[in-house]
C-alpha cells in the first residue's frame, strides 16, 4: 500500500492491468440474449403404423416407461399415446448438471428394448436436441408465378441444411416443412389379384431388380477387376419395365403393367410450412454456447449470401429470426442503464462528498465493472440480460465500500494527518468491518446464486455477477481507490469549503432530524412500534397483492396456437391457417407470419418446449410485429377477432412468457385407471372452468380422436376363403400404408420407392369396402364380401404421469389476466359446484402455480445455511446475541418495507420480488451494522447515555444517506425502463432501501437504548476499532 501510494508508476501499472482483464473479457465472453437453460426434457418417439392409442399405450408407451424408469435422477416420466405414435417424455431432477450420460444411458435401455415392441413399430428414438432455442430461423419461400414445386425446395433446403452444419461454431440443424419424396407404385389391385400377386411380392420383385449390390471382383497377376451388374433403380421408367410374372403361355408381365409408377410427395403429408401465405420450407440452425451470438450470425448471413447466389429466380430464402438483433438490442439497452446509473451516483456523490472525492469514489464503478468482467471471463459466465442486469443492481452496492474509505481519508486530511497516515489509518481501520459487510451482502445474494434447476439458471447470473462486484469493491476500496483518494486528496483551509470541495451540509435538515432523533430517543417504546407500523403494513399488504410467476417478455413477437378437432386433417389445418393469415394482412402493425402446421414451431425462446409433435388438427403461428408495444395491443384484439371468426376453432393467441416452461396458465390434474371415468370428471371440471371469468378457452388433454373405422369380418366366410383375421389385417395395412421396396437413386439423392393402393381407393369407407383381397380359395374378392364396416368414435389421445392415466384441464386467460386470481377463483367455483372425486381419483393443481411453488422451493433450498452463516458473521463480528436478534429484526422489517413498496406501486408479487427481498434483506443487514458498531464503540453509548446515542447515529448519518441514495440513484435505470421484469425487482430494493432508513435512523437506536438499559454492553469484550465503520468521521 505504501508503495502504491507514493508509486505512481505501479498505481498506473495496476489500472492497466485491469482495464486489459477487463476490455478483453468484454471481447472475448460469449453472448447470448437469455442464460442458457440446461436442457434437463428429453423425448422418446416410436411410431406403430395403424395402431389404436390403446394398443399404442398397452404395447409401446408402458413398456418404454418400464425401461426408464431405471435410470437415476429422473424426476417426470410422461407419455401421450396416440394413434400411430407414442411419445415418453423424460424430465431429469433440477440437480442435474450434466445430461449427456443420462440420455446415453436411455439410449442403451432403448436398444435392450426395440426388440420386445411388437412387429411394425419403429425403433425407438429419443430426441435430446430440441430443449434450446434456434439461433437463426431461415425460410425458403416458392416465390414464381408457376405452382410451388416442394420437391425442390426441399432439395435446396437440404443443401442449405449441409452447408449450416459445416459452418464453425453451429451446433445443431433442423429442418422443418419438408416434404418427403417418394417414388409411388401405384397397384392396381384388380390386375394384380387377377395375376395372382399382392403388394409385397411387387415390392419383393422391385427390390430384387435393383442392381446396386457387388457382384465380385476378377484378379489376376496382372490387374485386378470390379464386377457390377446393370440395372440399377434410377428412373421411373427403370422400374416400370421389371418384369414380375411369366404365364403360362410365356407372357411376360411387368410393373408397368399393373401398376402407375410416378415421382410424388409421401400421402399423408406430416407437416407443412408457410411463410407469408406462401409455402416453404424453414431451417433451423443454433450455435454453440461458449461462442458470440454477433460474430457468429455475421459468418452464418455470409454463407447464406453465398447460397442465394445459387437459387433459382422462383425460390427466394431469408432470415425468419435472428438471435443476435435481439441480443444486441437487450444489451444496449442495458449498457444505457449502466451509464445512467453511473452518471446519477456520479452526481450524488458531488453533493454529498464534494466534487474532487466524488470523482476519486466514482472511479471505483468503472475499475469494478472491468474487475467484474475478468471474474465472468475466468467463471464462464456469458455475457446475457442477466449477468449484465447484475452490474445494473450492483452500481448503487458496490460503491459503499468506497464512499466509506474515500470519505475517511478525506475527513483524516482535514485533521491534519498526512496522505501516508491517512490511508493507513483508514485501510488498517475498516478492512475486517467492510469485509464483515461484504460478506453479509453476498451471503444474501448467495441463494440466488446457488438456486438449481431452470429457474436458478435463468437468474443466477444476476447474484453471481452482483457477489464478483461486491469482491471487487472491497478490494479495489482498500488498494486502489485508497491510494488514489491518498494521493489527490488535499487538506482544505478553513473558510473555504465550500459544497464542491467538501460535501453539501444543510444545517436546517440536521438540526430537524436531530429533533426527531432525541424525541425518539425519550420515548424509545413508542418510537419503535411507530416505525414498526409500516413493515406490519408491509406484510399485510402481502396478502393483497396479485401474483405472477414471471412477467411476459418485451419482445415485439408473440405465437398463436390453432387446435382443430381430432378427426381434422393435415389438409384442412392448413386451410385454416390460410383463411387466419389473410385476416391478419389487415394489420399493418404484422410484419410476419410464418405457419408450422402438424408440428410446433421451432423454438424461438428459451422457454418454448415443443409439445404438439404429430398432430395433423394442430399449427403454430410465429408471428412478428414492428415493436413490443404493437404486440402488446394485438395479442387482445386477434383473440377477441378470431374467435369471432372462427368459432369451430380453438385459437389461442399468446405472448411469451419468461421463467420455466408451462403449457397453460392454469392446469387440474385427474388422475385414475379409467378412461371413461377420467373424461366424464374432466368434463365437469373444464365445464366449471369454463365458467369462470376470464377464462378465454379450455382444453383436456384426454379427448375423443379421429372416427375409428370397424370391420365386423365373418370368421367363418374368411376361413372358407383361406384367411384368418391377421391375414386380412396384414393385406390392409400393406394396401393402405405402402411397402418400402428399395430407393431410387437420382444424382445424388436417394429417393424411397413406395408400393401401394392409389389415393383414390383409400380415402373413404366406401372405397375400403370396395377393396379387393387376395384369397388361396376363392381368388380376388371385395372386402365387403367378408365384412361390415362401421364407424364409431375412439380416444385421440392417452396422457400419463408417472405411470399414472391422467386428464389434464387447461385453462387459457383473457390478455394481462393474472393466473394466482383465476386459480383462486376456480377453486371456489369446484368447491361450490361440489366437485368430488370417487375413491382411487385424485387432483393436483399444475400450470404456473406449479412451477412457482417448485422455483421457491429451490431458492428456499439453501436458505437455511445462508441464514446460519450470517448469523455467524454477525454474532462473531458483535460477541452479542442481542446486538445480532436487533439485526435480524432489522432485515426481516426491511422485507415488509420492501412488500410495502411493491404494493404501492401496484406491481405484482413474483419470484423477481423475492429475489430483491433477499439482496434487500442483505443492505439493510449491512446499515444495522454501521449503526450499532458505532453505538457499541462509544462506552457511553454503550451504557445507554441519549446524548452519546445521538452523536453516534448523527456521525453515521452521511454515509448511510449517501449509500442510500446511489443505492436509489444505481436502480433508477431499471425502474424508467418499463417493463414487466425489472421495475417491480427494482422498485422493491430501491423503496424498500429508501423505506429501510427509518430502521436505521430510529427503529436501531430506540431498540439498543432500550436494551442498555436493560444491561448495558460491555465495549471492551470486543474488538471496537475493527467493528466502527465510519471510525472518528463524526459529520452530520
Amino acid at each position: 500500500m505504501k508503495a502504491a501510494l507514493f508509486n505512481g508508476r505501479l498505481l498506473a501499472l495496476l489500472v492497466a492491468l485491469l482495464i486489459v482483464a477487463g476490455m478483453a473479457a468484454l471481447h472475448t465472453l460469449p453472448r447470448m440474449e437469455d442464460p442458457r437453460v440446461l436442457a434437463r426434457i428429453a423425448t422418446v418417439i416410436t411410431h406403430l403404423p395403424g395402431a389404436s392409442a390403446e394398443r399404442v399405450e398397452a404395447q409401446i408407451s408402458e413398456p418404454i416407461e418400464n425401461a426408464l424408469r431405471e435410470l437415476a435422477d429422473i424426476k417426470l416420466i410422461s407419455s401421450t399415446s396416440r394413434p400411430g405414435i407414442s411419445f415418453v417424455s423424460l424430465e431429469l431432477e433440477d440437480r442435474v448438471t450434466d445430461v449427456a450420460p443420462i440420455w446415453s444411458r436411455a439410449r442403451d435401455l432403448l436398444n435392450d428394448l426395440t426388440p420386445q415392441l411388437p412387429t411394425g413399430s419403429s425403433a425407438p428414438q429419443l430426441e435430446d436436441d430440441r430443449g434450446y432455442a434456434f439461433t437463426l430461423l431461415i425460410g425458403l419461400r416458392w416465390s414464381g408465378t408457376t405452382p410451388p414445386d416442394m420437391a425442390t425446395l426441399g432439395r435446396y433446403a437440404k443443401e442449405l441444411e449441409s452447408r449450416m452444419r459445416t459452418l464453425s461454431g453451429t451446433d445443431y440443424v433442423e429442418v422443418y416443412g419438408e416434404q418427403q419424396e417418394e417414388i409411388r407404385v401405384e397397384v392396381d389391385p384388380e390386375q394384380a389379384g387377377a395375376r395372382g400377386l399382392t403388394i409385397p411380392a411387387i415390392a419383393g420383385a422391385i427390390q430384387r431388380a435393383d442392381a446396386r449390390i457387388a457382384a465380385g471382383e476378377i484378379t489376376n497377376d496382372g490387374a485386378q477387376f470390379q464386377i457390377e451388374i446393370t440395372g440399377a433403380l434410377d428412373t421411373a421408367e427403370r422400374i416400370r419395365a421389371i418384369p414380375i410374372q411369366t404365364n403360362t403361355d410365356g407372357h411376360l408381365s411387368r410393373v408397368g403393367d399393373i401398376a402407375r409408377v410416378e415421382p410424388a410427395l409421401r400421402f399423408p403429408t406430416r407437416e407443412q410450412v408457410s411463410i407469408d401465405a406462401e409455402p416453404g420450407v424453414v431451417i433451423g440452425v443454433r450455435m454453440l454456447p461458449h461462442l458470440r451470438v454477433d460474430q457468429w450470425t455475421a459468418s452464418a448471413r455470409e454463407r447464406l449470401d453465398r447460397f442465394n447466389d445459387s437459387l433459382p429466380a422462383n425460390i427466394d430464402a431469408h432470415i425468419l429470426f435472428d438471435q443476435s438483433g435481439y441480443t444486441q438490442t437487450r444489451l444496449q439497452e442495458l449498457v444505457i442503464n449502466v451509464a445512467e446509473g453511473f452518471v446519477i451516483i456520479l452526481l450524488v456523490l458531488m453533493v454529498t462528498l464534494g466534487l474532487r472525492a466524488a470523482l476519486i469514489t466514482a472511479v471505483a464503478l468503472p475499475l469494478t465493472t472491468l474487475f467484474t468482467l475478468a471474474c465472468m471471463n475466468a467463471y464462464g459466465l456469458p455475457i446475457h440480460q442477466m449477468s449484465v442486469t447484475g452490474l445494473v443492481v450492483a452500481l448503487g452496492i458496490m460503491i459503499d465500500n468506497a464512499i466509506v474509505m474515500v470519505d475517511s481519508i478525506q475527513h483524516r486530511r482535514q485533521q491534519g494527518a498526512s496522505a501516508r497516515e491517512a490511508v493507513i489509518e483508514s485501510v488498517k481501520h475498516f478492512w475486517l468491518p467492510l469485509l464483515g459487510s461484504t460478506l453479509t451482502t453476498i451471503l444474501a445474494f448467495m441463494p440466488i446464486a446457488l438456486m438449481p434447476g431452470p429457474a436458478g439458471e435463468f437468474v443466477g447470473g444476476i447474484a453471481i455477477s452482483v457477489i464478483f462486484a461486491l469482491i471487487g469493491s472491497w478490494l479495489l476500496s482498500h488498494t486502489l481507490i485508497a491510494a488514489m483518494a491518498g494521493r489527490y486528496l488535499r487538506p482544505i483551509p478553513r473558510g473555504t469549503d465550500r459544497w464542491y470541495r467538501t460535501g453539501l451540509h444543510l444545517p436546517t435538515l440536521a438540526r430537524l432530524f436531530t429533533q426527531s432523533l432525541q424525541l425518539t430517543l425519550r420515548h424509545p417504546w413508542r418510537a419503535g412500534m411507530l416505525v414498526m407500523i409500516l413493515p406490519l403494513t408491509g406484510f399485510w399488504s402481502a396478502g393483497q397483492l396479485t401474483e405472477q410467476f414471471f412477467p411476459p417478455s418485451d419482445r415485439d413477437m408473440f405465437h398463436i396456437e390453432l387446435h382443430l378437432p381430432p378427426h381434422s386433417s393435415l389438409q384442412h389445418t392448413a386451410a385454416v391457417t390460410t383463411d387466419i393469415s389473410a385476416l391478419l394482412t389487415e394489420y399493418p402493425a404484422i410484419q410476419q407470419v410464418t405457419w408450422f402446421i402438424g408440428n410446433s414451431a421451432p423454438p424461438f425462446y428459451y422457454n418454448l418446449v415443443p409439445l404438439n409433435d404429430g398432430k395433423p388438427n394442430y399449427a403454430q403461428a410465429m408471428i412478428t410485429s414492428t415493436d413490443v408495444a404493437s404486440a402488446n395491443q394485438l395479442i387482445p384484439q386477434l383473440q377477441q377477432r378470431l374467435d369471432q371468426a372462427l368459432p369451430g376453432a380453438q385459437i389461442l393467441v399468446r405472448q411469451l412468457d419468461q421463467g420455466p416452461p408451462f403449457n397453460a396458465p392454469i392446469e387440474l390434474r385427474l388422475y385414475g385407471p379409467s378412461l371413461d371415468r377420467l373424461k366424464l370428471l374432466g368434463d365437469e371440471a373444464r365445464r366449471i372452468l369454463s365458467a369462470v371469468p376470464q377464462v378465454i378457452h379450455t382444453r383436456a388433454t384426454l379427448q375423443s380422436g379421429m372416427p375409428k373405422v370397424w370391420l365386423d369380418v365373418n370368421e367363418a366366410s374368411a376361413r372358407v376363403a383361406g384367411l384368418g383375421l391377421r391375414e386380412i389385417a396384414q393385406q390392409l395395412q400393406t394396401a393402405l400404408q405402402g411397402v418400402d421396396a428399395g430407393e431410387l437413386l437420382d444424382g445424388t439423392e436417394s429417393i424411397p420407392v413406395r408400393v401401394r393402393i392409389s389415393d383414390e381407393r383409400r380415402q373413404s369407407a366406401a372405397a375400403l369396402e370396395q377393396l379387393h383381397i387376395s384369397t388361396p380359395t376363392a381368388g380376388n374378392i371385395p372386402l365387403s364380401a367378408l365384412a361390415s364396416i362401421s364407424l364409431q368414435p375412439s380416444l385421440g389421445a392417452i396422457p400419463r404421469r408417472n405411470g399414472e392415466r391422467v386428464n389434464v384441464i387447461e385453462g387459457y386467460l383473457d390478455f394481462g389476466v393474472l393466473p394466482g386470481n383465476v386459480l383462486q377463483t376456480y377453486k371456489q367455483a369446484l368447491d361450490e359446484a361440489g366437485f368430488q372425486l370417487p375413491a382411487g381419483y385424485r387432483l393436483e393443481i399444475g400450470g404456473e402455480a406449479s412451477e412457482r411453488d417448485r422455483a421457491v422451493g429451490n431458492l428456499m433450498a439453501n436458505v437455511g445455511i445462508i441464514i446460519v452463516l450470517l448469523i455467524a458473521v454477525v454474532v462473531l463480528s458483535f460477541n452479542s446475541f442481542r446486538i445480532s436478534g436487533l439485526i435480524f429484526a432489522t432485515a426481516l422489517q426491511a422485507a415488509g418495507l420492501g412488500l410495502l413498496t411493491v404494493w404501492l406501486f401496484g406491481y405484482p408479487f413474483g419470484f423477481t420480488v423475492i429475489i430483491a427481498l433477499l439482496g434487500l434483506m442483505g443492505l439493510a443487514i449491512n446499515a444495522a451494522i454501521v449503526i450499532l458498531a458505532e453505538l457499541k464503540a462509544d462506552p457511553d453509548a454503550a451504557r445507554g447515555d441519549v446524548h452519546a446515542i445521538t452523536q453516534a447515529v448523527q456521525s453515521c448519518t452521511r454515509h448511510i444517506s449517501s449509500t442510500t441514495i446511489t443505492t436509489i440513484g444505481g436502480f433508477m435505470p431499471l425502474i424508467l425502463a418499463g417493463g414487466g421484469f425489472w421495475p417491480p425487482f427494482a422498485v422493491a430494493i430501491a423503496g424498500g432501501t429508501l423505506l429501510t432508513t427509518l430502521l436505521s435512523f430510529y427503529f436501531v437506536p430506540a431498540c439498543f437504548l432500550l436494551m442498555a438499559r436493560h444491561r448495558p454492553f460491555d465495549n471492551r469484550s470486543t474488538h471496537a476499532d475493527d467493528l466502527l465503520l465510519m471510525g472518528d468521521s463524526r459529520q452530520a
